[in-house]
């Protein structure tokens, strides 16, 4: 549409007062504007100038600080089950690929020939199984939030969702940062046992830290929301 000063103008006020996932917030403003437009058109046809038009359509609209909080709500909503997913996803399938990985480049732990302290076998059992406790509560959390959306606003289920990501990221990463931490004070020679594990342990870390990001962007989404 041509000349279309004042909504653009609209837009790009709405636009830089979103937060959250890109994909999803230009979804949200391709939405606006075809609302926009097609108000837009009415008032045309009704005889009115376009930026005359523009203007009551965008009024009719909306104020930015009003459309924002709704707008901000499913953005905050769409961050954190896009979290939510790759961490349900990324944390199994991680930890997966690394045990096969060992096993079929190093063998067992005994290989390494270091006497191991009694209680580092439970704790390498607890990064373990944190890695698929997180990744099931990720699931489950999904099932929730869907439960959440039906009966709530998006807002309440979007800061549900966001605190759920960041404290199951954050946990596992913890445990992780122990294991690691631990090992290397028992023997360096843990942290790297073969070429194949160091180069998956990069990889994993790499997606650990993707994880982190999304569940940060998850929860920043939500805590700007102002309802």
């Amino acid at each position: 549409m041509a000349g279309a000063g004042v909504i653009d103008r609209y837009l790009e006020d709405l636009a830089g007062s979103l937060y959250g996932s890109p994909a999803r917030k230009s979804d949200l403003l391709a939405e606006a504007r075809d609302s926009l437009d097609d108000a837009t058109e009415r008032y045309l046809s009704a005889g009115l100038p376009e930026e005359e038009a523009q203007r009551r359509a965008v009024t009719d609209f909306g104020a930015v600080e009003e459309v924002r909080e709704d707008y901000q709500s499913e953005l905050g909503l769409a961050t954190g089950v896009q979290a939510l997913r790759s961490l349900a996803l990324a944390l199994p399938l991680m930890h997966v690929l690394w045990e096969l990985t060992r096993m079929t480049t190093f063998g067992s732990w005994s290989n390494t020939g270091v006497v191991m302290p009694e209680w580092y076998g439970p704790l390498a059992l607890t990064a373990d199984y944190t890695g698929y406790a997180v990744a099931g509560l990720g699931l489950v959390a999904l099932l929730v939030a869907r439960v959440l959306c039906r009966y709530a606003r998006s807002a309440r289920a979007g800061r549900w969702i966001s605190l759920v990501a960041a404290t199951s990221v954050g946990a596992d990463l913890l445990v992780r940062v122990v294991l690691v931490s631990v090992s290397g004070f028992i023997d360096t020679s843990l942290l790297l046992i073969s070429w194949p594990c160091a180069v998956m342990g990069l990889l994993s870390m790499m997606i650990s830290a993707r994880l982190v990001v999304l569940a940060r962007r998850s929860w920043r989404a939500c805590v700007t929301i102002v309802a």
